[in-house]
């Protein structure tokens, strides 16, 4: 009797939403990611190698000449294309391991929106094929090419995927994570308490995102400790010293993270690295100052998002879009304000974070465009003909941002260089 009834709870159990139901278009959706993965590992192996002089990319620094000059690591790509490469003195196990990273972006994408719809309340009535595919389509909501007002398709973006970074792609992938993790030991804390999975992942993710580029780290720690502030301020259903001693417990799983990137610091600006007269970080907003058609820059790369989030305003109260609010403003001010001198000037390392909170913002405005469509009282309630105007602009300028993508992907493919 107690085995049978087991079995029925365990029925129940998977009738519930533990089961998972294969259609034709997930068949498809996971065929496009093979296909595109493919793809991918075709294009970074043409990067790696530099095919034809047509491919110039960070991929070969870090794949090869990081590798052959025996260069000391201390970041993950540089301990990990070491690691392929001592296995057989080729780079196709790095050529793979990028390929697998696109791959898993995608569906890591697909579950950010996934969380988001889900905690909305409104996973319900959405269909997993529209999930799916922005999922891949986010990819190319990038920036809206203008020729009168832009020459290039990446240079002087405000927000475009870094095809030739693999130091971005890992650590967007890791980040993506990171924040899923945190956001679920984060969001009910309050009720159920910190939870120690979602600690203990929140710490490993956001090592690993550190531990590929720090950039994201910034940005996530500015954040935490505005919106730590923000509740203690507020206050809540428990005591003042109950509710920082639980924030406190959350902000410590931080701490690993920040000690690899005071270690990173100390190689690169101290004595380890290069002489602080010549390299450091510097204060300072020239380089807005002398940006190129800035504000076009924000309005073409982040036309899709703006519009969602401005029809969306309201909800801010809610702090995972708070949380996504301000992974995008400290990134943009982290590149606003920061800047390296001495040879790592040019790298721009201090954007990266910009153009990682530009993604992510991209792609929960993915999440709230699909709340929006199916679900008519989600935002303009009653207004039919906003609503319809809303979808249109919507559509215009997906289209617009996807084809301009798509464009420049071409380019990329048939080595006309990513800064084209």
């Amino acid at each position: 009797m107690g085995q049978e009834q087991k079995q029925y709870r365990l029925r129940d159990r998977l009738k519930d939403g533990y089961t998972v139901t294969i259609r034709w278009t997930d068949i498809l959706w996971v065929s496009v990611i093979g296909l595109f993965s493919g793809v991918c590992l075709e294009l970074f192996y043409r990067m790696i190698v530099d095919y034809n002089d047509k491919y110039s990319s960070d991929m070969r620094y870090y794949v090869v000449t990081n590798v052959e000059n025996g260069e000391e690591h201390d970041r993950l790509l540089g301990f990990l294309f070491q690691f392929f490469y001592d296995i057989n003195q080729n780079t196709m196990e790095a050529n793979i391991y990028l390929a697998a990273v696109i791959a898993a972006i995608i569906v890591v994408n697909y579950l950010v929106i996934r969380f988001f719809l889900k905690d909305d309340g409104m996973l319900e009535g959405v269909p997993r094929p529209a999930m799916q595919f922005f999922s891949v389509a986010v990819l190319f909501i990038g920036p809206i090419w203008v020729p009168v007002i832009h020459e290039w398709f990446y240079r002087h973006s405000f927000q475009s995927f870094a095809w030739h970074s693999p130091t971005q792609q890992s650590m967007t992938l890791f980040s993506m994570i990171a924040s899923l993790c945190f956001l679920k030991m984060y969001l009910h804390a309050e009720e159920k308490g910190v939870h120690p999975g979602w600690w203990i992942a929140t710490m490993m993710t956001v090592f690993l995102s550190a531990f590929a580029k720090p950039s994201f780290f910034f940005g996530l720690v500015a954040t935490v400790v505005v919106m730590f502030i923000i509740d203690l301020v507020r206050g809540g259903k428990e005591g003042w010293a109950k509710r920082l001693g639980r924030l406190f417990i959350m902000g410590c799983s931080l701490i690993p993270s920040g000690l690899y990137v005071i270690y990173l610091h100390t190689q690169q600006f101290g004595d380890g690295g290069a002489s602080e007269e010549v390299h450091k970080v510097i204060v300072g907003i020239s380089h807005v100052i002398h940006y190129d058609n800035l504000l076009a820059a924000v309005v073409c790369g982040m036309a899709f998002p703006l519009v969602v989030c401005f029809a969306n305003i309201r909800r801010l109260k809610d702090k995972k879009y708070q949380f996504t609010f301000w992974v995008f403003f400290m990134g943009v001010l982290q590149w606003a304000l920061l800047t390296e001198t001495g040879r790592r000037g040019k790298y721009g390392n201090f954007g990266w974070g910009q153009v990682y909170g530009s993604y992510f913002i991209t792609l929960v405005s993915t999440a709230l465009a699909l709340e929006n469509f199916y679900h008519k009282d989600s935002v303009f309630a009653g207004k039919k003909t906003a609503r319809t105007i809303y979808f249109i602009v919507l559509a215009i300028l997906l289209v617009l941002h996807i084809a301009s993508q798509l464009w420049y992907f071409r380019l990329i493919l048939t080595g006309h260089g990513y800064m084209h």
